[in-house]
């Protein structure tokens, strides 16, 4: 199945342009987000594009799963993290954030079914912040509030309906799955990287 690494590989590759642009405007959570999200789509390349008779594709199946699932909740508290920042920048709150994701990655690494309602939480509350936060994100970027609202929902939709749809044959739903997260990744660097880095007054 080389063509599974075909649209990993386009991941990696806006993922890895979008953390270095985020990484450059000064949202290093943000550039941790999709760095996390480059490095399990980066297993896949290998996973897929290498494999000759399967052997690899089987060998590489769980920790493929463990950094999609693990690794993308904990790549949507680090955009949680980088919106609360933009709310507010007072330090007091961060060290009890991190303990609660601590906690929570904790939970999920020891039962993994835990996993995917962690990734829906977070996911709901990085679209919730940036709803109370359109006003700000969206000037500074260029976009409208519904723009900034399709951008902060597009990955949990993308899950929801692409990620292994029954009503779509394998592949289909993975390449699709595949390409959303590239077109969400492009748009939250857009997004997030333009925005103010402080919280107005």
């Amino acid at each position: 199945m080389p063509h599974f690494a075909l649209s990993e590989l386009l991941i990696v590759v806006v993922g890895l342009w979008a953390a270095r642009r985020l990484y450059g405007a000064g949202r290093g959570a943000a550039a941790l987000a999709l760095i996390l999200f480059s490095a399990a789509a980066g297993i896949g390349v290998i996973r897929f594009g290498l494999d000759r008779d399967g052997a690899l594709i089987a060998a590489l199946a769980d920790i493929h799963r463990f950094a999609g699932t693990l690794g993308g909740t904990a790549a949507m508290m680090a955009l949680v993290y980088d919106l609360l920042q933009r709310r507010a920048p007072n330090p007091v709150w961060q060290g009890r954030y991190m303990a609660a994701c601590a906690i929570a990655l904790a939970l999920a690494l020891a039962f993994p079914v835990l996993s995917v309602p962690f990734f829906i939480w977070w996911s709901v509350a990085f679209i919730g912040l940036a709803a109370i936060l359109a006003d700000r994100l969206g000037p500074a970027s260029g976009m409208t509030p519904l723009m900034t609202m399709s951008i902060a929902g597009l990955m949990l939709v993308n899950v929801v309906v692409f990620r292994q749809a029954s009503w779509l044959s394998v592949s289909m739903s993975w390449h699709i799955f595949h390409v959303l997260v590239a077109v969400w990744a492009f748009g939250l660097a857009h997004l997030l990287a333009a925005a103010p880095n402080r919280s107005a007054p």
